[in-house]
């Protein structure tokens, strides 16, 4: 796999759904956050070629109420990596068909390469290939101190 094949990407659709709601009849943080982490392994474990598990969610912010039938989405970035670990930025995006796509929350997830013991194995290296994937993943690194 080409290093950066999956520098960004745009993941984990699902709908808004009754059982996935908490008292307040709002979308559940917990339901948000296990859909996110899905989405993020299931591309780490891509990038690194192997099983991987989650080390750490360094940051995840709430920005937008969702509801039932709301179509939820993840934009997801590599910001960096080390010699076995992935850490990645993600914006929640919300997406309905009457309106524009707007930022339901971000986060910072990271992520180390195991195998089939569970023991940490080697992911490729990664570092911006141009000017606009730098510039992007410094402002990302500065925003959340990275």
């Amino acid at each position: 796999m080409e290093v950066n094949q999956l520098y960004k990407f745009h993941t984990g659709d699902f709908y808004v759904e009754p059982h996935m709601l908490n008292h307040l009849d709002i979308l559940h943080g917990g339901e948000l956050v296990r859909h996110c982490d899905s989405a993020i392994g299931m591309l780490a474990s891509s990038y690194a070629d192997s099983r991987v598990l989650t080390v750490a969610i360094k940051e995840f912010n709430f920005q937008k109420i969702t509801h039932v039938n709301d179509h939820i989405s993840f934009s997801v970035t590599l910001l960096a990596t080390s010699a076995k670990t992935m850490t990645y930025y993600v914006e929640i995006l919300l997406e309905n068909l009457d309106q524009p796509v707007e930022k339901a929350g971000t986060g910072i997830f990271i992520f180390v390469a195991v195998d089939e013991q569970l023991k940490s194995t080697q992911v490729p290296a990664f570092e911006p290939v141009d000017v606009e994937q730098q510039q992007f993943v410094t402002q990302i690194r500065q925003q959340f101190h990275i």
